[in-house]
């Protein structure tokens, strides 16, 4: 009888033990279960950003105005966020997977990816990383992937003044655009250049040539120079880094020129008397804080003059003259009403 107490006993105390267990298990799992399901319910509302880094993989080495914008968002939200910041250089295609994934394996979050070509690897590799936010930078590529975003600042309005700016001030009546690429997010500076010269005077001509690159400052200084060479005396570029060697062609040629994403003065303000602005830089922070306070939304956020944009900056405004002052607070009214409609596509492609 003893023998059979103690067995029972021992018995009764491993079923205790087994249902305890079970018990904690059922437990974990339907804490695991909500969190999946709260992940899947808000992939984009992140309730605890616990990550300490953040990162920005660009495809053409550190340098270009543009991409410096953009980081400088990056690391602004990084500061405040207590997060590190850091940015890759993916400079072969055949680097640009192992980069982003190396990242969010290193547990970087959000993940910021540069134009098109970086766009589709995100698209590629965020289901395998759905904690991670993937944000896609100066890029119309979109898709319907919870933890995607997709940031645009919209250039066509600020290019669009520019242009005005240009027809006013020109004296041979011949004005140049040059851009890096033919690419949606740059015929979009073309589109509202070219509508903003011929709103500015309807006759003078704009030509309007492409360099291939984005990061070939001397391509871009050789296309100037033919360009001013046909009779241009004023030339915009959207070329990123290839566009610091339109505006040393036109130091060289003492021509005007026309900056683009950052005010560009600080180079030569005789030189570069006007800056057509994009605020990359607020769009990145932005973008980067939806993140941090669980207010990441996937899809398409465009950033233009709706969004408290600036379009040019007072230190070239204020050396215009009167009346070409008046003519620019003029159109930026009427495109704040709404009478004026910038295009953001070529009239002909």
């Amino acid at each position: 009888m003893k023998k059979i107490l103690v067995s029972l006993l021992a018995a009764a105390m491993a079923f205790g033990l087994l249902t305890g267990c079970g018990s904690s298990k059922t437990e974990q799992t339907s804490a695991a279960a909500g969190g999946t399901e709260q992940a899947a319910q808000g992939a984009g509302q992140a309730s605890a950003d616990s990550s300490k880094m953040t990162a920005m993989i660009i495809i053409i080495p550190q340098g270009d105005p543009f991409l410096t914008l953009a980081y400088n968002g990056v690391k602004q939200y990084a500061q405040e966020s207590g997060k590190e910041a850091k940015i890759i250089e993916a400079l072969d295609k055949s680097e640009y997977t192992e980069q982003v994934r190396a990242m969010a394996e290193a547990g970087a979050n959000p993940i910021y990816v540069v134009w098109d070509d970086l766009a589709d690897v995100a698209f590629n590799l965020a289901p395998d990383f759905p904690d991670t936010r993937f944000i896609l930078v100066d890029t119309y590529a979109t898709s319907d992937l919870p933890n995607v975003k997709t940031i645009v600042v919209e250039p066509q309005e600020s290019a669009f003044i520019a242009g005005v700016v240009a027809a006013k001030t020109t004296k041979t009546k011949q004005v140049a655009w040059i851009g890096n690429m033919d690419l949606p997010t740059v015929n979009r500076w073309r589109a509202g250049f070219e509508a903003g010269v011929k709103y500015g005077d309807p006759d003078v001509a704009c030509e309007s040539i492409y360099i291939g690159s984005s990061d070939d400052p001397n391509k871009g200084g050789e296309l100037a120079k033919q360009l001013i060479g046909k009779g241009a005396d004023i030339v915009m570029h959207s070329a990123n880094q290839a566009g610091l060697g339109v505006i040393r062609a036109c130091e060289e040629m003492n021509v005007l020129c026309i900056g683009s994403d950052e005010w560009q003065g600080a180079i030569n303000q005789d030189i570069v008397f006007w800056s057509a602005l994009k605020d990359t830089t607020g769009a990145t922070y932005a973008a980067g804080k939806s993140v941090s306070e669980g207010q990441f939304e996937p899809g398409m956020e465009i950033f233009g003059l709706d969004s408290g944009a600036r379009l040019y900056d007072d230190r070239d405004y204020q050396k215009l003259p009167e009346d070409l002052q008046k003519t620019v607070d003029e159109v930026f009214s009427k495109i704040q009403s709404g009478e004026i409609q910038v295009p953001g596509e070529l009239e002909t492609q």
